[in-house]
């Protein structure tokens, strides 16, 4: 018998096999580990904002956000929210002037929709060998408040760094007392070229500057085998990316991507992030059952993972709207599927095409949404009733962040309630991405 067809016969078999155990498992993630889970408090570490120096330590900024991440996620106590997902919570914060505006807490923004119940915000300055860090927790529900920490630390090895941090974290706040560190053996050379390159927009597949930027990630691994299981997890992901490039996906490609998520789940178990990437391996691979396994699994883990119910509910029925409760409550909570990515080429943009019976009348809804919220909004202004209208150019920017209209709006109640700080913050904002706006211009002046 040929070799490829007794390979072939081996892995039916394999697979006759698993699916008994598969079903069991499957019965007692629905049936015992969700409410052990669901118990669970929701944590999520947003970007972190290095002040000094302004320039060149933007690396350093990702580590500590996914270590400590890590770390939360290791402690078996809480559900992480992954670092994707609050960079990218962040960045549309940022845009809409929800992050830098001193009336609007992170209790009142639209990151609320994804009912945390802390979040962490960072910074830090680096001086010679001193960090000083200020840890500004957020915390949610029917006690809304705000902790801040503030601590210096020696610039020491990277262990001995996120000891120190997460100490000060359980210090500062009864809710992470008692944590555990488990080491990493990493070194700051190594650390700071991987995630230098995680900080290189991807480039389009397929071209001189992907393989280029593919072949940096191999000589990452080769110079710092330390870092194999992040590695590991980046390589899957351009797999992903380039899979899809041809119709349908390559599949060895996929192949290829699922071993490498397999290996780095070895080393860092119940991450929430490598499940949903298995479970999008499966699905290109239209194996919608394992597929629909990881989601599950990935969900459990993180609730708040807006694309492992997007892939859930892909893979539920025998149709995609079959699952069209779990994909729109998945599109809200991750709603980036729908945006272009800074970044570039991401995985999850390779399930656009799918998406489209989604994103088409979320997007004619948020359009006739956003015209009502711009007109609500100057009535009140206009009325002079500012709490209501800062509400409705809020909710507006929130759904046309690249609109600069409802920006505007709200720059401009900023001037009338006498804070042309945050005005002047938000209009120079404004300028950069509006250069030839005359009202962005013309306020800007009234500002200074």
């Amino acid at each position: 018998m040929p070799s490829f067809l007794i390979a072939k016969e081996i892995k039916n078999q394999f697979l006759r096999k698993l699916l008994p155990l598969l079903f069991t498992s499957l019965l007692f993630v629905n049936l015992v580990s969700p409410q052990f889970l669901q118990a669970r408090q929701s944590v999520g570490l947003l970007s972190v904002d290095v002040k000094y120096p302004s320039k060149g330590l933007n690396w350093l900024g990702l580590f500590v956000q996914e270590e400590l991440s890590m770390q939360l996620q290791l402690a078996d106590r809480f559900s992480v929210i992954t670092p994707d997902i609050m960079r990218r919570w962040n960045q549309r914060l940022r845009d809409s002037g929800q992050l830098t505006s001193s009336n609007i807490s992170l209790q009142n923004s639209e990151i609320s929709q994804i009912k945390p119940n802390r979040l962490i915000q960072i910074s830090l300055q680096k001086v010679l060998n001193q960090l000083s860090v200020t840890l500004s927790i957020s915390i949610f529900g029917k006690s809304k408040s705000t902790l801040k920490i503030q601590n210096t630390h020696t610039w020491n090895s990277p262990d001995k760094l996120i000891v120190s941090l997460l100490q000060s974290l359980g210090e500062g706040d009864k809710f992470f007392s008692n944590l555990t560190h488990f080491p990493k053996t990493y070194d700051w050379d190594g650390l700071k070229h991987f995630y230098q390159w995680r900080l290189k927009q991807v480039p389009v597949p397929n071209t001189s500057a992907w393989e280029a930027h593919k072949d940096e990630l191999e000589a990452l691994l080769i110079s710092y085998p330390s870092l194999a299981s992040s590695i590991q997890f980046y390589r899957a992901v351009m797999l992903i990316i380039e899979s899809r490039v041809l119709e349908p996906a390559l599949v060895p490609a996929l192949n290829s991507a699922e071993t490498e998520i397999l290996a780095a789940m070895k080393q860092h178990p119940d991450n929430s992030e490598h499940h949903t990437l298995l479970s999008l391996v499966h699905y290109l691979r239209r194996e919608p059952l394992f597929a629909k396994q990881q989601a599950n699994i990935a969900n459990q883990l993180n609730p708040r993972d807006g694309m492992s119910l997007i892939l859930y509910g892909l893979t539920i029925g025998q149709t995609p709207q079959a699952g069209d409760a779990f994909v729109r409550r998945g599109l809200k909570l991750y709603p980036f599927v729908t945006e272009p990515s800074t970044d570039g080429w991401q995985p999850y943009h390779v399930l656009i095409k799918d998406l489209k019976p989604w994103m088409i009348p979320a997007l004619s809804e948020k359009t006739q949404s956003f015209e009502q919220l711009m007109h609500s909004g100057q009535q009140d202004y206009n009325a002079r009733r500012w709490k209501e209208a800062l509400q409705s150019f809020e909710d507006a920017a929130a759904l046309q962040p690249l609109q600069p209209e409802p920006h505007l709006y709200l720059a401009k109640l900023r001037l009338v309630q006498q804070d042309p700080q945050s005005a002047l913050l938000l209009l120079a904002k404004l300028r950069k991405k509006f250069p030839k706006h005359p009202e962005i211009n013309l306020y800007l002046g009234y500002a200074h």
